[in-house]
């Protein structure tokens, strides 16, 4: 029963930093607001045109379209996408998404740190990582869902593998698999940023489970961490091999520069909130503070913790683990990154505060040694946990806008790139990055948009269908020539005529899909697939899914000695 109410308890508290949400419209000063909701309209899109693993975003580029979901992991657009699957709006979707991943990491803390320590120091562990600044950052400043999403999955993959060391089993390598691969596929960046954490915490929680020296052990381990690999091959095989197709230099250029990003040591103590950008130097616009609050709890933790024998090694990882990664955001730290040329595509070395945050809360569960064994403690830990939350709410204040039924449309995408041209993606294949395309005034007019043009004069072209995975359009040319769709060229697209195949190929500086169709009146259309490349990673995706289900069965199998009754 003590464990139930903690739980809850920790999941109403973390509750209060989600009040925001509960208000009609949207942040949409936010940095990346907009893109939260118009990513959603092109997976909704893309999933509703008979993509089930979308891939191209059909309105990027001024129209144009771009492999969106080719690099922008889909775990956080999937859950948004089944609240609006069953009538939630854009921005409502977003939002219950934002809401179910704060719960979500605030249950998972708690589950990792009762492991250590009393479930009610654990629900103190479960608000702090909750209410560390850095995730308001992440929800009301930067609007970042995919990253919050990820955040909310770090505490249960620790936990689940902090099991499998303790006590090997299928079922339990299973989970771990599931719950990795699963944030593998909530968001690359932070996903790389963790594994160094857990390629640490595997070791420690074989040498604390004392089946360290059992190779079975490491071999379940290493085997759930293969299978999360091969569970997330569907996304992390073409992001990664698919880099060379695109304009990689758009994503690492200006303020994206690692260089220009480090955190300076007084901004990690100073209460200053805002909701500008990080800038190259000390003087940002948006808050990079660990917070007083969880840091000074974090470290009484570990002074308290530090006196137990039974908790000292655990505050001595969590405690070398915020050091590691503070120094990381930090200019010191400018060598690792130049040697490490892939940390480049992290952008912002202040990401690390999410880990940092984790780290503290494993830090605070150390505080229950302070305590008479036996004595629940209630009045202490509660207490703590309402301090972070005073401390901590006032972060918790987006800045409100209007409702906007624009912001849920194509239009969105329209009006941000036209603000920021720079920011139009590009293939390989585009030689001069589009300013206008033929879309763009049937776009703000609200008409129907063009899908193509012929280079045969007399031409008459009718579009029939636009989707993100196909278009299709009736053409009558009185003489053969070259229709070109106005989608950039990309690997995957395919086109037909009169549902036969056709060879297509790129054209003109924006490299644009263009092929031969013969006189006279025809179906052309194009249709967006998978090259062998992708589906290998579906083939290894849904092998790795086969596996996990054998394992995760296999126990029960065995109580029921293989017989299934009716």
């Amino acid at each position: 029963m003590a464990r139930r109410r903690y739980l809850l308890l920790a999941c109403l508290l973390a509750g209060f930093g989600l009040w925001p949400l509960l208000a009609p419209g949207y942040f949409l000063k936010a940095h990346d607001a907009a893109h939260s909701l118009f990513f959603l309209v092109e997976f909704d899109q893309a999933f509703r045109d008979g993509a089930l693993i979308p891939r191209w975003g059909v309105d990027h580029a001024l129209g144009y379209g771009y492999p969106t979901f080719v690099f922008i992991s889909p775990l956080a657009y999937y859950v948004a996408e089944s609240f609006h699957l069953v009538g939630a709006g854009i921005t409502l979707s977003v939002k219950l998404t934002y809401g179910l991943a704060m719960l979500f990491s605030a249950a998972g803390t708690f589950v990792l740190a009762e492991g250590f320590t009393s479930p009610a120091w654990a629900c103190v562990a479960a608000v702090l990582y909750a209410f560390v600044p850095y995730r308001f950052v992440d929800m009301y400043v930067r609007s970042d869902l995919a990253e919050s999403v990820a955040v909310a999955i770090f505490p249960w993959v620790l936990w689940a593998f902090w099991r499998l060391a303790r006590q090997p089993s299928a079922r339990r390598a299973a989970l771990a698999a599931i719950l990795y691969g699963a944030l593998l596929l909530s968001h690359n960046v932070s996903a790389f940023l963790f594994t160094p954490l857990l390629l640490a915490f595997i070791p420690f929680g074989l040498w604390r489970s004392g089946t360290w020296r059992r190779w079975q052990a490491w071999a379940w381990c290493l085997l759930a961490g293969m299978l999360a690999l091969a569970l997330a091959s569907v996304s992390l095989l073409p992001a990664l091999f698919e880099r060379a197709y695109v304009s990689q230099q758009q994503w690492v250029q200006g303020n994206y520069d690692v260089s220009k990003q480090f955190v300076y040591p007084g901004q990690l103590l100073s209460p200053f909130w805002g909701y500008g950008y990080a800038v190259a130097g000390p003087d940002d616009g948006m808050s990079l503070q660990l917070g007083l609050a969880p840091l000074c709890l974090a470290l009484g933790g570990f002074f308290v913790g530090w006196r137990d024998r039974t908790r000292r090694p655990l505050v001595a990882f969590a405690l070398l683990g915020l050091v590691a990664y503070v120094l990381l955001m930090l200019p010191v730290s400018t060598w690792v990154w130049r040697a490490l040329p892939a940390l480049a595509f992290a952008q912002f070395p202040w990401r690390l505060l999410g880990l940092a945050g984790l780290c503290m809360a494993l830090l605070a569960a150390g505080g229950s040694a302070a305590l008479p064994r036996g004595d629940p403690g209630f009045p202490v830990p509660v207490l703590l946990a309402l301090v972070v939350v005073v401390a901590s709410l006032p972060y918790a204040q987006p800045e409100y806008t209007a409702p906007s039924a624009r912001s849920e449309t194509p239009l969105a995408i329209v009006d941000f790139e036209m603000a920021h041209p720079d920011m139009i993606g590009v293939t390989a294949w585009v030689k001069q990055p589009p300013l206008t395309s033929p879309k763009l005034a049937a776009y703000l007019e609200g008409e129907p948009l063009p899908l193509g043009e012929a280079n045969v004069p007399g031409a008459v072209l009718q579009a029939l269908h636009r989707g993100a995975q196909r278009q299709s359009l009736a053409c009558d040319l009185p003489q053969p020539g070259e229709l070109t769709f106005y989608t950039y060229y990309y690997p995957g697209w395919r086109a037909y005529v009169d549902g036969k195949e056709v060879a297509l190929h790129p054209t003109g500086p924006q490299g644009l899909i263009s092929f031969a169709v013969p006189a006279g009146r025809h179906v052309a259309s194009i249709r967006f697939g998978d090259t062998p490349l992708r589906s290998l990673a579906k083939w290894i995706t849904l092998a790795a899914v086969a596996v996990v289900f054998l394992l995760a069965l296999g126990p029960y199998h065995r109580a029921h000695g293989g017989q299934a009754s009716c």
